[in-house]
């Protein structure tokens, strides 16, 4: 006997992959009363603001169909196929304590400039973070997860406390749904560098084991053939030269070549894929600090979101990571990590200015 699927609701569907796109809906019965950005209708071809109706087809008036087979919910079929599921919460959590992020930002250190620390006050932030699995294979297989995590706005690392608190799966606080939060540009493409260098930290153990397996039996295969070779080259009786020389040089091929295949089976061949990306918006306590470097001064703003113990990690303006002791250049006071800048003496050169 075959099981009947109950058929899922189109407006709730279409609410939903709107609300992700930044537009503000609200059920009303079987009508959704929507209000959405311009790129966003533009591309669905809708009003700015429009009512939205179970019907298949258009029977004229200013409802817009968006049943089962209609037009709209296919592009919306079609946009929420493109994109990677991620969900929107916030972590109803105890917020830090403003005096314990102004005691954190009296000992934070910018290796290059002094600073005074500013007001503090308390305020949300929003993480993107990314849980990837990766996979090796050479003789052998090897698998892992990773988990990476930036400040929606500004690409800054949250202390791991805090990526656990997100965790739907393992946290204890109260989450809550909240619409679709802005990730400012660049922003995927930091967690993507990230997500590489953990999977390659991640990796170490499974690289030198493999290298020195291939090590062992590259030098099994060569001392094999060496005494081959050796064997050929003196014979126990008389052997024309010529006879000699094509031998050694077959041994020697044939050595190559398994050389080659060995290397080819001992290749490392690594894949990185997405599980799992989440938004998560936390209560977190700020601190402001005005920096000064040669004649410039500026601002920095540190952050201590709700169950961390530690402050933000800044992310580097040249190559994406993070520090906690960051330096700054002299044109515009982008923040360099210490592969950046390990020397702050002079005057430093700045990939990002750059």
């Amino acid at each position: 006997m075959t099981q009947a699927h109950e058929l899922p609701d189109p407006l709730a569907f279409a609410a939903d992959a709107l609300i992700m796109q930044g537009a503000l809906v609200e059920r009303s019965g079987d009508e959704c009363v929507g209000v959405l950005p311009g790129d966003v209708a533009a591309s669905l071809g809708v009003g700015d603001a429009c009512t939205l109706t179970a019907e298949a087809a258009d029977r004229g008036g200013e409802r817009t169909p968006c049943g089962i087979g209609s037009p709209l919910l296919d592009r919306l079929t079609a946009w929420a196929g493109r994109s990677p599921a991620v969900a929107s919460f916030r972590v109803e959590a105890e917020p830090a304590r403003a005096a314990q992020a102004r005691a954190l930002a009296d000992r934070f250190v910018v290796r290059n400039a002094v600073y005074d620390v500013g007001d503090a006050w308390l305020s949300d932030a929003s993480y993107v973070v990314l849980w990837l699995a990766w996979r090796a294979e050479a003789d052998d297989r090897y698998d892992g997860r990773v988990v990476v995590a930036a400040h929606a706005d500004d690409g800054a690392e949250p202390d791991p406390s805090l990526i656990a608190l997100a965790d739907p799966s393992r946290t204890t606080a109260q989450l809550l749904p909240v619409p679709h939060v802005a990730i400012a540009d660049g922003i995927p493409e930091v967690l993507a560098r990230r997500a590489r260098r953990h999977a390659e930290r991640a990796l170490a153990n499974a690289t030198s084991s493999v290298a020195r397996r291939h090590a062992r039996d590259h030098g099994r295969i060569a001392e094999y053939f060496e005494a081959l070779i050796r064997a050929a080259r003196a014979p126990k009786r008389r052997v024309d030269a010529d006879a000699i020389a094509e031998k050694v040089a077959h041994l020697v091929a044939e050595r190559d070549a398994k050389l080659r295949d060995l290397g080819q089976r001992y290749a490392l061949r690594a894949t990185l894929e997405p599980l799992a990306a989440v938004v998560a918006t936390v209560p977190a306590a700020w601190v402001r600090l005005r920096v000064r470097r040669r004649k410039r001064d500026g601002e920095l703003r540190l952050r201590l979101p709700a169950g961390a113990s530690a402050l933000d990690r800044l992310a580097c303006a040249g190559c994406g990571e993070t520090t906690a002791r960051p330096a700054l250049c002299d044109d515009a006071l982008h923040v360099l990590c210490e592969e950046c800048l390990p020397q702050v003496q002079g005057r430093p050169r700045c990939a990002a200015c750059r």
